[in-house]
């Protein structure tokens, strides 16, 4: 299944700033980022921003939210689904999309 091919979203300068300054960063910052959820999904998009790990799965995620204008943005800390994909397998994959995210998991994309 494709990635959702609705237009990349800018971050702005301040949210590139504070996104970097988290003392926890897990991930290099991104000045566009696209949606992580499959082609045709309903509801709104999502992509991950940053992720502060903290260790012993104490991790909050910075997720973008928009809708098709891009004029409603807002960040959302959801849990990752991390739903597996095949239970029992050590080399499985988990879903990193938001819990309660439409559409089919990460790793069926």
């Amino acid at each position: 299944m494709p990635f959702c091919s609705t237009p990349d979203v800018p971050l702005t300068a301040e949210e590139i700033a504070r996104l970097s300054a988290l003392p926890d960063g897990a991930h290099e910052v991104k000045p566009v980022l696209g949606c992580e959820l499959e082609s045709g999904h309903g509801g709104p998009h999502w992509a991950q921003a940053q992720a502060e790990d903290r260790g012993a799965d104490s991790i909050t995620n910075w997720w973008l939210r928009w809708d098709d204008s891009i004029d409603l943005r807002e960040w959302a800390h959801d849990d990752t689904c991390r739903v597996d994909s095949t239970a029992g397998d050590p080399d499985h994959d988990i879903c990193l999309l938001p819990v309660g995210h439409a559409g089919c998991h990460s790793w069926a994309l």
